[in-house]
Order: C-alpha cells, then sequence, then structure tokens
C-alpha cells in the first residue's frame, strides 16, 4: 500500500529537527529533557522552553553503559544512560535541564550516575492511589513548576498554562482519533507506520506533530471511506513503551500478516489518554496521577483497560510485551494473563531486548500464537 504522506512529513521534519533544536537554543530558549510521560509537558511549554524525548531504543550504546551499570538491567536504561556517556545523542547534548522519576529502582539508581554529567532534576513518583499520594504528587509538580520557572527566567501565569493545556490536550484528541480510526476493519493504518508516530512525537516539536497528526486524520479518513487498509488478526500490544530505535515487536507482528491496532504503553495509550479537565495547577496535577503505568500499586485499573481497549479495537489477542530485566512489567503481566484468561482474551507474553539474538524464536511463537487465534 502506498505510504501515507504524514508519516513521509514526520520521518523528513524528524532529519531537520536537530538542526531545528539548536535554532531554539539559539533563540534563547531553554531545552527540557524527559525520560517519562509521567513529566508535566505543559509546564514546560507554558515557559516557552522545549520538551524532548530521551529514552534509549538502541543497542548500540549498551555496551559502554555496562561499563559502569550492570548488566541485568533493563536495555532501555543501559542504552539511554550509553547515549549521553558516550555524548552520541543530539537531544541529551541539548538538554538544559534532564528531569527524571521514579517509576523503578533501575532508573532511579542510574540517574545518580548521570547526574554527575548533566544537570538533573527527580520528580518523586508516588506508587499509591490514595489521597495522601495525590498531595504528594501536586508538591512534586508544584516543586516542578518552580524549577522550570528559574531555569528559563518565565514566570508561568494563567493565560501561559491554559495556552499550553489546550495545545497539548488538542494534540491528544488528535492522538485518539486516529485511535478510534484504527478499530474500523480494515485498519487505514498499520503498527510500524502507528510506532514511528509515536515514537518521532517525543522528539518533535509540539506545533510539528500538531499538524502532521491533522494531516494524517484526513488520510485515514480518507482510506476508511474507500474501504483501504490492513486486514489479518487483529493485535493489541500491550507492556512497555517501545521508543525510538526499537521497532522489533510490531515487525515480527505484522510479518506474520496479522495487524498492530493498538498500543496499551507509553508510546500508544498513556501517552494520550485522558485530558486535562481545567486550567490549575491541581487539573494539571491529577491528569498525570491517573497515568495507569505497572509501577502502581494494585492496579487493577490498567488491567480493565487492557479490557476495554481489546473491545474497543475489535483485537483477536494481546502480545504482552516486556523489556529484559523489567520487573515490575513482568510481574504485572503474570496478573494480566491471569485475568484475560478467564476473560477468554487470548494473550501471549514475550520478554526481549534489542538485539537480533532471539528474532527467530520470537518469530515462531508469536507466529504460532496469530495462527492459534
Amino acid at each position: 500500500m502506498e505510504e501515507l504522506k504524514s508519516i513521509k512529513k514526520i520521518s523528513e521534519a524528524f532529519a531537520g529537527r536537530k538542526d531545528e533544536l539548536y535554532g531554539q537554543k539559539d533563540e534563547g530558549r531553554k531545552v527540557f529533557g524527559l525520560f517519562c510521560t509521567f513529566v508535566p509537558t505543559e509546564l514546560i511549554l507554558a515557559a516557552n522552553a522545549v520538551p524532548v524525548g530521551l529514552c534509549g531504543g538502541k543497542e548500540s550504546t549498551i555496551p559502554s553503559a555496562e561499563e559502569i551499570l550492570p548488566r541485568n538491567i533493563c536495555p532501555l536504561i543501559k542504552s539511554s544512560f550509553g547515549f549521553k556517556k558516550d555524548k552520541a545523542c543530539p537531544y541529551i547534548e541539548a538538554s538544559d535541564v534532564i528531569i527524571g522519576e521514579t517509576t523503578c529502582d533501575g532508573k532511579k539508581k542510574m540517574f545518580e550516575h548521570l547526574a554527575e554529567m548533566t544537570k538533573l532534576h527527580i520528580m518523586q513518583l508516588p506508587h499509591f492511589r490514595d489521597d495522601r499520594s495525590a498531595k504528594l504528587w501536586l508538591a512534586e509538580v508544584e516543586e516542578l513548576k518552580k524549577l522550570i520557572e528559574e531555569e528559563t527566567g518565565n514566570k508561568i501565569t494563567e493565560e501561559k498554562l491554559k495556552e499550553a493545556i489546550d495545545k497539548v490536550n488538542n494534540v491528544r484528541k488528535l492522538f485518539y482519533k486516529i485511535y478510534e480510526l484504527r478499530a474500523n476493519n480494515p485498519s487505514p493504518i498499520n503498527g510500524k507506520d502507528s510506532l514511528k508516530l509515536f515514537q518521532l512525537s517525543y522528539l518533535l516539536d509540539i506545533n510539528t506533530i500538531e499538524s502532521v497528526l491533522k494531516d494524517l486524520v484526513e488520510e485515514l479518513e480518507e482510506r476508511v471511506k474507500k474501504g483501504e487498509g490492513y486486514s489479518g488478526k487483529r493485535i493489541l500490544i500491550a507492556g512497555c513503551p517501545m521508543v525510538a530505535g526499537n521497532t522489533k515487536i510490531p515487525e515480527l507482528i505484522e510479518d506474520t500478516g496479522a495487524v498492530v491496532v493498538g498500543e496499551e504503553s507509553c508510546t500508544g495509550t498513556r501517552q494520550y489518554e485522558n485530558y486535562v479537565e481545567g486550567y490549575t495547577i491541581e487539573k494539571l496535577a491529577d491528569r498525570y496521577f491517573k497515568i495507569p503505568c505497572a509501577c502502581k500499586f494494585s492496579n487493577e485499573e490498567r488491567i480493565e483497560r487492557i479490557k476495554e481497549l481489546v473491545k474497543e479495537q475489535n483485537a483477536d489477542g494481546v502480545v504482552y510485551y516486556t523489556l529484559q530485566y523489567c520487573h515490575t512489567f513482568n510481574v504485572e503481566g503474570a496478573l494480566i494473563e491471569k485475568e484475560l484468561k478467564k476473560a477468554e482474551i487470548p494473550i501471549i507474553r514475550v520478554e526481549t531486548d534489542y538485539s537480533e539474538s532471539d528474532k527467530e524464536q520470537l518469530k515462531t511463537r508469536i507466529e504460532a500464537f496469530v495462527e492459534m487465534i
């Protein structure tokens, strides 16, 4: 099928992003590097600063990271650290401040090493969902606001915050519209292109992303109207984020003739679900507090949401994907597998890293799963 013009457009924007980013720095705008979808980008935008994602999805920097970090932690952590250690990522090098968060022990301790190389701010992420935790998180968001104002020299006014919230909410609505269009059969976009869209959205300027998404919605609506798209067994991917450079699982799935119709991950629904329902810091903090990540304790809401996604996307089965040594998502995966089987939803759990060494084994398992459903 002919390549979507919007996907080509986002690839072209990515090719010029390094020069654009350094041009924004030359204009005096501060750059804040992010490792997690829990960081409220609205605060950064409201201070006329630039948010940019930093997670590593390539194996090439892992050997360098393993000179300091242990081998038995997840590849995302090692790859990210290696990019900074080797000064191999222009986005990390452009960052005036990197914002980390306590989503897992591996990241938390990696940040202690990273702090020796760059300016770092850590947000303490509470892992419970009670009122006490919500107040703690609000304090963390308020502290981040204060830091951003100090670093940029710009006051985050009510007017600027409202403008930023509306902008990010609109981008979320466009992402959600694409997700709804993927529920059609045939799906107007495949999983590989969808993943590219999610991955690059972390790296590009928000105005670029908004423009691309508007065009893409129009293209996909036209395909749906014509009945064009991708058919086959419909698969929902759930689990760990698949950041730029990491495309293994959707490629293996779609090489079997199946089509990925949704992603329950930080490079998927966790990125855009739920809007900021108001224009105060409290409403902003509340939206991010609700993100259904595996780092949360007693996560029934996430389990129920996966079931809903299967129904909404007319999915035939779930591939639950875990990065090697990501104990948080792996342990919760066992709970999710049990509940999905009770609901008679086909599921397969796969654990992998960024290397090519297990591709044939994974291909065999995924092929058998797709045939079975």
